[in-house]
């Protein structure tokens, strides 16, 4: 008869035995004891370090970046807005492709700015998105790491919303 082993899990073939569920499969000692001590000690916990620079990037993507884009896609809308309707006030059906590149000249600085709001977004909600799921496989701030994981992904949707609401809005704001 044997010895049942740590935990109540009965022995694998071969004289192993596992632990806890999950941990490595340790021998068998002669008397049915699993293993040694150190066999049985807890590996040092990991720093969570890496799940939380993924939760940080992640919120300065989504916030800095749709900040950043919503104040800037406002203003360029108001500006190529008001010199639209100073241009035809009749309607934008009459102007001419050239014309309407035209439109945005004036704000190619604050296009450009929301252009980089974009890009920044982008790099880091991708890091993130990275960074987050290696914390997640690693167990280095699993926690975090869901957080920065969920809200990276949730980034794009959150960002194209404030933004094409801000365009609307200096639209509208113009054509008063």
């Amino acid at each position: 008869m044997t010895a049942t082993p740590p935990h109540d899990l009965p022995p694998t073939p071969g004289g192993y035995t596992q632990p806890t569920p999950g941990a490595a499969p340790v021998p068998v000692g002669p008397a049915g004891t699993a293993g040694t001590a150190a066999a049985r000690t807890p590996a040092p916990a990991r720093p969570g370090t890496l799940g939380a620079l993924s939760l940080a990037l992640s919120l300065v993507a989504v916030v800095g970046a749709t900040l950043l884009s919503a104040i800037t896609g406002f203003a360029a809308a108001e500006g190529a807005m008001r010199n639209a309707v100073a241009l035809s006030p009749a309607g934008l059906e009459n102007l001419t492709e050239q014309q309407l590149l035209a439109l945005l000249a004036p704000v190619r600085g604050l296009v450009l700015w929301a252009e980089i709001g974009f890009w920044a977004g982008t790099l880091l909600g991708v890091a993130a998105l990275a960074l987050g799921i290696v914390a997640i496989a690693t167990r280095r701030g699993r926690g975090a790491g869901i957080a920065g994981v969920a809200i990276a992904a949730a980034a794009p949707f959150l960002y194209s919303t404030a933004v094409g609401l801000a365009i609307v809005a200096g639209m509208s704001l113009a054509a008063v």
